[in-house]
């Protein structure tokens, strides 16, 4: 059974390599929590407000945003490691 995919990471490094999440959210008046979910394909839902907000910025229907994939065809997510958290008394050594 084909999956929603979102194609929010294409359609930013298209647009500008350099356009942050924070920058999309900013511009577009979308929380940041929902362009990340998007980004990361990590959402059970979508608002059409957020479809529309995101097809006028990019200029594109709603076909280049979302599209139907097989599980397989879907990107892994990748994780990043967090390092440990140093503690005050460490940093002041």
């Amino acid at each position: 059974m084909k999956k929603m995919f979102c194609r929010l990471a294409v359609l930013m490094a298209e647009k500008d390599p350099q356009l942050s999440q924070r920058q999309l959210a900013q511009d577009t008046e979308l929380d940041i929590t929902t362009v990340n979910r998007l980004f990361t394909n990590n959402f059970s839902r979508i608002d059409v407000s957020t479809v529309e907000a995101l097809c006028n910025y990019f200029d594109k229907e709603v076909g280049d945003l979302l599209e139907m994939r097989r599980p397989e065809d879907i990107p892994k997510r990748r994780t990043r490691t967090r390092s440990p958290a140093t503690s005050q008394s460490e940093e002041a050594e």
